[in-house]
């Protein structure tokens, strides 16, 4: 059975022609039009990291442990002109002790990059670089997998062993196939996707985290696994799922700022519109004059094409904010000041302050970890997926409640003793509250 090899790569890095000449026009081709059009939203994401050196026996009694420093390699892509960057969450390694993640576009400008959220369920990441004042960064178009055809053109851009900007092209040879990809690194379980891109463009190491595109130049999915034993059989996540990973998980305000406006939003991919929607009775939307099916036009005076417009625009602020919203209603602009509330329901305080999500047990005393913000205090104590915490200090933890009302008056910086259990053995250790 053929082993399944996610994408990263380790090695180092060349960019796009521009004007056509009369002869190229003649022999020019959608593919190429495509390439001309993403090609410089492209990036090599990379990071320096140690990783220790195997030595056997006597070498390692004589020389001790050992490490060597390599770069390790990865693709994404722009999408948004501000900087931020989709790629594979086993791209980045947060757990390496290296100089951190940097970009490098096409025009050969390297930035180092802000870790904004990594999603290892969903193997997506986001990163955030900051262009000089007055730069607008070119970026992708997202389209939507739903309607990939078994047998359409796609292409595949990225960076295969270190060569920058490479082109391949080919067709889908399957929709919703399914994929156990290698476990991350402190990770028991391994990842299972059940609705994968099958492609058989070529794509190799180094191709993680780069874009996978239809013919009109839109993002259908995300480039990351290969099936090592074979010969042009790939896989790509889609785009759909990376979209909802994005809005719900890496660029959730709710998550990250605790304000709450008291509506949903729901884009449409191919009108570029985005709707109001479960406008809440008495929530701050309504106060504001906000109602379901609302067109949202721009907010905090930029304008909205989709999800990410809007929660980007909130993650700066802060509960208590006004926020100014321009909608459109049966044919009608208009305007509202919309004043933020504050999210403090329980199992966001415990992901804002603990990066966990967390379950009752349903057999034992204590509380089940769900999921681990890889960013997160959680994480930094080395707290996995299908832990069970049952005490904090001298406090012994029954449910989620417990566990709430034990650290909600603590203050940001305080340090707790959490006791957990993994397998059949029992630890403790310190975490520095959010």
């Amino acid at each position: 059975m053929n082993r399944l090899l996610p994408l990263a790569l380790v090695l180092l890095a060349p960019a796009l022609p521009a004007q056509l000449t009369p002869l190229q026009q003649q022999r020019d081709t959608p593919i190429a039009r495509v390439v001309r059009e993403v090609g410089p939203a492209v990036v090599n994401v990379y990071q320096e990291v140690d990783r220790e050196v195997e030595l056997r026996g006597w070498q390692r009694q004589f020389f001790g442990p050992m490490t060597t420093r390599q770069s390790s390699l990865g693709s994404g892509f722009l999408i948004d002109p501000e900087g931020y960057i989709l790629t594979n969450a086993h791209v980045i390694q947060l757990d390496s002790q290296g100089r951190g993640v940097f970009v490098r576009l096409p025009d050969k400008s390297e930035f180092p990059a802000e870790v904004v959220g990594v999603d290892t369920d969903n193997d997506v990441a986001l990163l955030k670089i900051t262009p000089p004042a007055g730069v607008k960064l070119p970026c992708v178009r997202l389209g939507t997998s739903s309607d990939v055809m078994v047998g359409e053109s796609i292409l595949a851009i990225g960076n295969p062993l270190g060569n920058e900007n490479s082109v391949s092209s080919g067709i889908v040879s399957a929709v919703l196939r399914e994929v156990h990809a290698p476990p991350e690194p402190g990770r028991r379980d391994s990842p299972v996707f059940k609705d994968t891109i099958q492609v058989d463009a070529a794509i190799n190491p180094g191709n993680s985290g780069g874009p996978l595109l239809n013919v009109l130049g839109e993002v259908v999915g995300i480039n990351f696994m290969i099936a090592d034993e074979a010969e042009n059989i790939g896989f790509a996540i889609p785009i759909d799922r990376v979209r909802h990973s994005l809005i719900q998980t890496l660029m959730n305000p709710r998550l990250r700022s605790e304000v709450v406006t008291g509506l949903d939003v729901k884009g449409d991919p191919e009108a570029r519109a985005v709707t109001l929607t479960d406008v809440q009775p008495d929530g701050p939307a309504a106060r504001a004059g906000l109602h379901d099916g609302d067109r949202l036009v721009s907010i905090a005076g930029k304008p909205v094409q989709w999800e990410f417009d809007y929660n980007k625009a909130l993650l700066a602020k802060n509960p208590g904010d006004s926020i100014d919203v321009v909608v459109e209603r049966e044919g009608r602009t208009l305007k509202a000041s919309l004043e933020l509330g504050r999210d403090d329901s329980p199992m966001l305080v415990i992901w804002r302050r603990m990066g966990l999500a967390v379950v009752d047990h349903p057999r034992f005393k204590g509380v089940r970890v769900e999921r681990v913000d890889p960013a997160g205090p959680a994480a930094m104590l080395g707290l996995q997926a299908g832990d069970l915490l049952d005490g904090i200090g001298e406090e012994e933890i029954d449910s989620t409640a417990d566990l709430y009302q034990l650290i909600r008056g603590e203050p940001a910086g305080a340090r707790v003793v959490v006791h957990v259990w993994r397998g059949n053995g029992a630890s403790y250790g310190q975490m520095r509250l959010e």
